[in-house]
């Protein structure tokens, strides 16, 4: 089979010169030069591949057509021309594309399934036309139309818009439709019982999907005379193209990493609901989204929280504060200068109880610092703790302890609601002490632990639930009064200083 005997019969079957381009496997930029690709596939060119499938800039006067305008292409339908092409770009400008500052895009296109029902036709077609041993069973002789959209609709789009290609930029959802696809449909069905009678005979209502037709629908598994008694092959000619039936946008996907401190003995991790009512009226997660995320988007309901562990409500965190990261769907922007940064970081400071810096719009991929190895890190605290009676210099000394020791903890009854029971093993690392200048019945202890630590309980011991425990190494009760997490060990985000900005807008 020569490619020009291949495009003349497609030709004849009302096939456009794209989608000639398909069938001859173009890849690339062949597209955007149709013209020499025809010329180095030895096929005749027309006047119709001197300027390709690119459109004139939006806004930019059409000239007057100079013939009639060509059928529908009986294959794609008219996806490939340039007619939709200006009703798609038209159809982006016209929504809320403009505000949205990714610099990327990426385009979700849902396709009729008339499409691939009108590509099996064609396949079976060329057999009948050149034969088998030309046209394979099992291997499509095209460049599937999705791959197709990649290589030819995207740059289009692309460079109109003045965007990049990007995966994880803004999402635009396009939504064709096609006249004849309701009535194509039902044939499918009707088909797929004669097809394959056993699982028909299995299944009560047939789904029909695109997935169905991509594994079960090609010759190797289809006979075309069969096909035949439900769709024509070769696929009939249409008098109505593809209808841009909507276009929605979906804002890239923008992770803002940073380190806060807790500030505040009488504040909540995330907001605490308890049998349906709010104990207190605001929390970490609450003020952080408040005052970082609505520069980002419209809908801060939407935004993840997360932290590298937390905190329990009396418990303070200080030093370089803990890292968190706000993942945050659907941004209509997607980045900040230092001084947006900075002024996010003061308004924050300025509650009073949550103190942020080092705030940043992280990779994605970063993420993982949040969770990987959660167990393997080590936390540092400060405890105030009271004793029944004074310090004694045996005390004192049992309490410094510089070699590390396991513990095994069961999980406090406090937090039973909420965990599941069991006995976890953890490592601390070191203990040193001092008495309080003030009270001689009162310690300061500074612990490194294991990340999953209950202090708390390490402290008193919970009737004997955590051992060995700070009571128990002692043989005396104590209390603890106070609880500081100074620090924890993990070196993310990177340190940034956005008070000293050079980005200033």
């Amino acid at each position: 089979m020569k490619n020009q005997e291949l495009i003349d019969y497609l030709e004849s079957c009302g096939v456009c010169r794209v989608c000639q381009l398909r069938y001859l496997k173009a890849r690339g930029t062949e597209y955007r030069d149709m013209q020499k690709t025809f010329q180095r596939l030895d096929v005749k060119v027309t006047e119709e591949d001197e300027d390709g499938p690119e459109e004139n800039t939006p806004g930019e006067q059409q000239p007057e057509a100079k013939k009639p305008r060509l059928s529908i292409c009986s294959t794609c339908l008219g996806l490939f021309s340039k007619d939709f092409q200006t009703q798609l770009i038209d159809g982006i400008l016209q929504s809320d594309f403009a505000k949205y500052d990714s610099e990327g895009i990426v385009l979700a296109i849902s396709l009729p399934m008339t499409l691939q029902l009108r590509q099996l036709s064609m396949w079976f077609a060329l057999q009948r036309k050149f034969g088998r041993t030309a046209v394979d069973d099992n291997c499509a002789p095209d460049v599937p139309i999705k791959e197709a959209v990649k290589l030819i609709l995207h740059p289009i789009v692309c460079a109109q818009l003045g965007k990049e290609y990007d995966s994880n930029g803004l999402m635009i959802n396009i939504d064709l439709r096609h006249s004849t696809e309701a009535a194509d449909v039902a044939k499918l069905v009707e088909l797929n019982k004669a097809a394959f009678p056993a699982k028909a005979a299995h299944q009560k209502r047939i789904e029909i999907s695109r997935g169905l037709l991509e594994k079960q629908y090609q010759p190797s598994r289809l006979k075309a005379d069969l096909f035949e008694k439900y769709l024509p092959i070769p696929p009939a000619a249409v008098n109505d193209p593809l209808q841009l039936q909507s276009i929605e946008l979906a804002g890239p996907l923008v992770c803002v990493a940073g380190r806060y401190r807790k500030l505040s003995r009488e504040l909540s991790h995330t907001p605490w609901v308890l049998h349906g009512q709010r104990i207190l009226e605001d929390s970490i997660e609450e003020i952080i989204v408040r005052n970082v995320g609505k520069h980002f988007s419209d809908t801060p309901e939407k935004i993840t929280f997360m932290s590298s562990g937390r905190e329990d409500v009396d418990v303070r965190c200080l030093g370089k504060g803990r890292p968190f990261v706000l993942e945050i769907p659907n941004t209509r922007c997607s980045s900040m200068t230092r001084q947006q940064a900075f002024e996010m970081e003061q308004a924050v400071d300025l509650t009073g109880k949550v103190s942020i810096h080092n705030l940043q719009v992280v990779p994605r991929e970063q993420l993982t610092h949040i969770k990987t190895g959660e167990e393997q890190k080590r936390k540092y605290y400060r405890a105030l703790c009271v004793l029944e009676e004074p310090v004694t210099l045996e005390i004192l000394q049992k309490l410094q302890i510089s070699e590390s020791f396991d513990i095994q903890q069961k999980t406090p009854i406090r937090v039973l609601h909420r965990r599941p029971l069991h006995t976890r093993p953890r490592t601390i690392f070191s203990v040193k002490t001092r008495v309080h200048r003030e009270n001689p019945r009162l310690l300061v202890i500074d612990l490194v632990s294991q990340a999953g630590t209950y202090i708390k309980e390490l402290v008193h011991g919970e009737f004997g639930r955590t051992a060995p425990s700070i009571s128990s190494i002692i043989g005396k009760p104590i209390d603890i009064l106070a609880l500081d997490v100074v620090g924890i060990d993990l070196d993310w985000p990177s340190d940034v200083n956005n008070a000293d900005n050079v980005d200033k807008c």
